[in-house]
């Protein structure tokens, strides 16, 4: 925020008090950033870029059709993560207060929590939801071996002898 009120040359207030415009990249008017794509973009991208590199990242997530999913999780992290640095700035009253029918800011950080928990058991990326999708493509796999067995099983039946 350094120099966010520095007098450009030439500038002259109109009135008694006026302070001098702010200079571009300012950031007066930020709480948390977390709705600031200047400060959660690069946030989500260190996080997108460590999953990448995660030897053990399921290859499904590798795939490019995945990878905008895989990003807008990435940036409802960055934008938890940004939620909590402030929520973690300020006394339990401050962010317990919701009054004048505003969202308190324990309440904001409680659903994007939860938007980043609902995307993770998405993704496959729990512990659970990662069995759970294991399972159910080893259950298909199964189903699919037992049809082409099926099928093969009646195809011998079906053909003559060369007996």
């Amino acid at each position: 925020m350094a120099g966010h009120l520095v007098t450009p040359p030439g500038w002259t207030p109109e009135f008694e008090g006026q302070r001098p415009p702010f200079t571009p990249g300012n950031e007066l008017a930020v709480k948390h950033g977390a709705f600031s794509d200047r400060r959660m973009q690069p946030i989500a991208q260190a996080h997108y870029e460590r999953m990448l590199a995660d030897p053990n990242l399921p290859p499904m997530l590798r795939l490019s059709y995945m990878q905008d999913g895989l990003q807008r999780f990435c940036e409802a992290v960055a934008r938890r993560d940004l939620l909590a640095d402030w929520v973690d700035g300020m006394s339990i009253q401050d962010a317990a207060d919701s009054d004048r029918g505003k969202t308190s800011p324990l309440e904001l950080l409680r659903k994007w929590e939860t938007t980043v928990d609902n995307k993770a058991k998405d993704w496959g990326l729990t512990p659970a939801s990662y069995v759970r999708i294991h399972r159910d493509n080893a259950m298909a796999n199964q189903a699919d071996a037992a049809t082409l067995l099926t099928k093969a099983r009646a195809d011998a039946e079906n053909k003559p002898s060369n007996v």
